[in-house]
């Protein structure tokens, strides 16, 4: 990572004489196994059963999720109000609860991301922390312990990063012309450890938003711009593609808007909202509802149809199955996909703004103003973790419409 143009840095020998191979190596494992329940709690890797039932990660202030969950299950970031400042963070829950270090202590900075692997934080800020000169607001990156820029963004409109699962590939969009293709509206850009700019969305309308699934390369945002003649429509669709072959292609045509999508973390499911009905005539209805694409079937399925709507879906596989979490009139809620089940994640007396399938298969985090540890409702929103293996989520009514055909099948 430290090849980004611009950073700043922020026993014995041999075995028992005689022991075979195998034996050592059966030590060494056990070693380690013994080193890893150390340090997350005995029995090793019981996170669910060693986990609180609930985990507050911040109490003052009003605080949302960031756009892209947490992919892998060893870390996580998030943001939180400091005075007249607003901190990114990244916390570590299995091994240090809601203790947070801090990646970017002052300025505006916002939609913080992890890769995968835990060990690379993105975000986007305006305070300059490499003292580049450059105006408005950048993208940057925290690689161990290093402030890394993978460019320098002339026009200061670098927003919503994402990164791939190791974390030396970087995508973001801004109003710049950042690959020399001379764009003259908010485009997609992907930029390689060594800070090459490519070019990643295209046409006269504005392509912003975009995710890099941690597994199988893969890459969705949302664009105004018409696939064919590139002309801007006005009117938001969603588009996938792989980054090893691109350009992406749309994967929605409705009259009413489509937006807020993302990857599952295995790359498989699209989760998206739109307005339009897409199952049906694509005819805008005003009211967004939740779906998911999945990539391999090219298939469809609608999730919601709430009267009132549902919004902010996101995806992760679980198990055999993929619970895609959304929230409908300030109450969250998870489908599982295969099962065809819907539940709710009770916030009593709350309203929440957004739900994540975060941090492996019995955890999601919640920002909400219900007090999930003592009660009541906080001030602004909060950010919890909740265990469901130890606080389980309530069965309700709701069944997924698949079109034009149903892509996955029950167990």
């Amino acid at each position: 990572m430290g090849s980004y143009p611009h950073s700043v840095s922020h026993g014995c020998h041999g075995g028992v004489a005689g022991m075979k191979r195998s034996e050592m190596r059966k030590i060494r494992h056990g070693i380690g196994v013994f080193v890893i329940a150390l340090l997350l709690g005995s029995p090793a890797l019981a996170f669910h059963k060693q986990a609180p039932t609930v985990l507050q990660l911040t109490i003052a202030g009003d605080t949302d999720l960031p756009r892209i969950p947490a992919q892998g299950r060893r870390a996580m970031s998030l943001t939180r109000e400091n005075g007249a400042d607003t901190q990114a963070i990244s916390l570590l829950p299995f091994k240090t609860g809601s203790h947070a270090t801090i990646l970017a202590p002052s300025g505006a900075n916002t939609e913080p991301t992890a890769s995968f692997s835990g060990r690379v934080f993105a975000w986007e800020t305006d305070a300059d922390p490499l003292l580049t000169g450059a105006p408005g607001v950048q993208v940057v990156l925290e690689s161990k312990g290093d402030l890394l820029q993978p460019i320098v963004d002339p026009t200061g409109t670098s927003a919503n990063p994402s990164l791939d699962k190791s974390g030396r590939i970087i995508v973001f969009d801004s109003e710049g012309d950042l690959a020399g293709q001379g764009s003259t509206s908010r485009q997609i850009f992907l930029v390689d450890k060594n800070g090459f700019a490519t070019q990643v969305s295209s046409g006269d309308g504005d392509s912003s938003k975009a995710m890099l699934s941690p597994k199988q390369r893969r890459i969705t945002f949302e664009s105004t711009s018409d696939s064919v003649s590139g002309a801007d429509t006005g009117v938001t669709q969603i588009w996938a593609g792989v980054i090893t072959d691109l350009p992406a292609k749309p994967i929605t045509n409705g009259a009413g808007p489509s937006s807020n999508a993302l990857l599952s973390d295995d790359g498989r499911l699209v989760t998206f909202q739109s307005t339009a009905d897409l199952a049906g005539d694509g005819a805008d209805t005003g009211v967004p509802q939740i779906f998911i694409w999945d990539t391999r079937s090219g298939t469809y399925a609608q999730i919601t149809d709430d009267p009132s709507g549902c919004v902010r879906p996101a995806g992760a596989k679980i198990r055999r199955d993929w619970r895609i979490t959304f929230v409908c009139a300030g109450n969250a809620y998870y489908f599982m996909l295969r099962e065809n089940q819907r539940y709710q994640v009770l916030t009593p007396g709350g309203t929440t703004q957004a739900m994540a399938p975060e941090m492996g298969a019995h955890f999601v985090t919640l920002s909400t103003t219900a007090d999930l540890l003592s009660g009541g409702t906080t001030t602004g929103h909060q950010i919890f973790m909740v265990n469901l293996f130890k606080q389980p989520a309530v069965p309700v009514p709701g069944s997924a419409v698949w079109f034009p055909e149903q892509g996955i099948t029950g167990f």
